[in-house]
């Protein structure tokens, strides 16, 4: 499966509610006819669910009162955006291991089954007037015309190399941009949008009051202090001691070699985790890691806090703290 946690845990909600009708609609591949290896099936389905091929979604009308309540897009990486992004290995001219950061579409997943190879065709590098299809398909029809979408990718050496797309694809992207762009809207992603604006307005406004009035009270606080110094012939205290904070989680980047890979982290906690390659004493692995900056950005619920602490016990590498 590609989300365990996620799956069977709306299995059991699944299983166990009775108030109506109930449907589970999962997708499996077809390792023989789309030409999947035996042992790629399970990254095969991830890679379905971070391409928006096949995201994942619950719709529970036990939770809240309105739609966008009932809705939930927990599991799919960068629920907010359009597209999330992956990191692509290769080796440059002189056989060194380097990183791609590029934008992951529903062709990438395509270019992984043998019924979609036939939509792919690799590109000579003076090939020119050429666009990655993420942007290709927010061109207009007069602005496509004499230009070729594409996505990178690897060949057997490891080489970058660049494969256009047909029209066949291109139209696969635009109806699974439309169709997730379907489920952000149901799952309440604008308002969320909108009111996390507001917040973040309402929090700033907060923290400079704050701020304001901590600095006055901190004044006359000094004043009285160093009036009361002064008397007793001592010198003024002109400095207050600082307040550490504990982080909402720790993950220390310098660990990243002792992950096992067990997968919980990005899996159970796709908002604060992600899935990338390492390399360690020459050799490469898979391994999760803290999404860079994502505690500046993320609510600290007691939801999530939670499940940062049984992420946390569940960690093989006990690097998750």
């Amino acid at each position: 499966a590609a989300l365990q946690g996620h799956f069977l845990r709306n299995t059991m909600e699944f299983l166990n509610y009775t108030d109506s009708p109930a449907v589970m609609d999962v997708y499996t591949p077809c390792q023989p006819e789309h030409g999947i290896a035996d042992d790629a099936s399970d990254s095969h389905a991830r890679l379905a669910v971070r391409s928006r091929m096949n995201p994942v979604f619950v719709h529970d009308p036990r939770r809240g009162n309105t739609l966008h309540d009932w809705f939930n897009l927990e599991g799919n990486p960068d629920p907010e955006k359009t597209w999330t992004t992956m990191s692509l290995e290769y080796k440059d001219g002189e056989g060194k291991l380097k990183k791609l950061q590029m934008t992951l579409t529903p062709a990438h997943f395509a270019l992984g089954e043998n019924r979609f190879k036939k939509h792919f065709r690799r590109l000579d590098e003076t090939d020119d007037d050429v666009v990655p299809i993420e942007d290709f398909i927010n061109l207009s029809k007069a602005d496509r015309k004499g230009r070729t979408a594409y996505i990178w990718t690897t060949d057997t050496n490891q080489h970058l190399v660049r494969l256009s797309v047909s029209g066949v694809v291109i139209e696969l992207v635009e109806e699974r941009r439309k169709y997730w762009q379907m489920l952000q809207y149901l799952g309440g992603q604008n308002i969320a949008a909108r009111d996390a604006a507001h917040r973040a307005s309402m929090e700033a406004i907060q923290a400079e009051y704050r701020k304001l009035v901590e600095s006055r009270d901190s004044t006359l606080d000094l004043i009285a202090h160093a009036m009361s110094e002064l008397g007793a012939g001592k010198a003024p205290v002109t400095a207050a001691a600082s307040v550490d904070v504990e982080p909402l989680v720790t993950y220390a980047i310098e660990d990243r070699p002792k992950c096992t890979n067990c997968k919980i982290c990005y899996q159970d906690l796709s908002e604060l985790f992600e899935k990338t390659r390492i390399e360690v004493d020459g050799i490469s692995k898979d391994v999760g890691q803290l999404i860079p900056g994502v505690l500046d950005r993320v609510d600290a619920t007691p939801d999530l806090k939670l499940r940062i602490r049984r992420v946390a016990a569940s960690c093989e590498g006990g690097i998750i703290r």
